[in-house]
């Protein structure tokens, strides 16, 4: 059963303001986290952080978190490598 993609408001609201090609990008990301949000070359664990994942697009991150029980990935957060692990 395919998992759900929801995104934040913080995450909603930067990837609106993303060029169209990072965007598409994402969106392939997106397909990929619903079909198998663990077991991607692109995907790692967040140390200290439970049940939460990041995805490399680039030198872009998606973080996410795995809600099991509803079959949702809630994506929090979206932002440069750089920049993205600094609030966590």
């Amino acid at each position: 059963m395919p998992y759900e993609v929801k995104l934040t408001k913080t995450a909603q609201k930067v990837y609106g303001r993303l060029p169209p090609k990072l965007q598409a990008g994402l969106d392939k990301s997106f397909v990929h986290l619903e079909a198998d949000p663990r077991s991607n070359p692109n995907v790692k664990r967040l140390k200290g952080f439970p049940g939460n994942y990041r995805y490399q697009v680039g030198g872009w991150r998606i973080l996410y978190e795995v809600d099991e029980a509803k079959k949702t990935v809630t994506v929090y957060e979206i932002g440069p490598r750089g920049d993205v692990y600094k609030g966590h």
